[in-house]
């Protein structure tokens, strides 16, 4: 398992490399079938996502990873909080 990553990090991350391999995948559609319009988002949309998929499997991981601390950390606080509202 990958070392923690913060949130926001990790999601700006995976965003961007999916951006970019879209826009990759697309610019590559474009030179080598002469695609344009409408059949060239569907293709690179079809083509990107199978690619991000094999691609980014790391930092795909480290999102989830990064999610699931995130998520632990904010129910460690509403058990704190809820312990501190009750008097304990």
């Amino acid at each position: 398992m990958p070392a923690p990553v913060d949130l926001r990090r990790a999601w700006l991350t995976y965003t961007a490399l999916r951006l970019l391999v879209f826009l990759g995948t697309a610019g590559l559609l474009v030179v080598a079938l002469d695609l344009n319009g409408f059949p060239l988002l569907l293709a690179a949309l079809l083509v990107s996502s199978i690619l991000s998929l094999l691609v980014l499997r790391t930092q795909r991981t480290a999102l989830v990873a990064a999610q699931l601390a995130h998520r632990e950390r904010r129910a460690a606080e509403r058990v704190a909080r809820r312990t501190q509202l009750d008097g304990g």
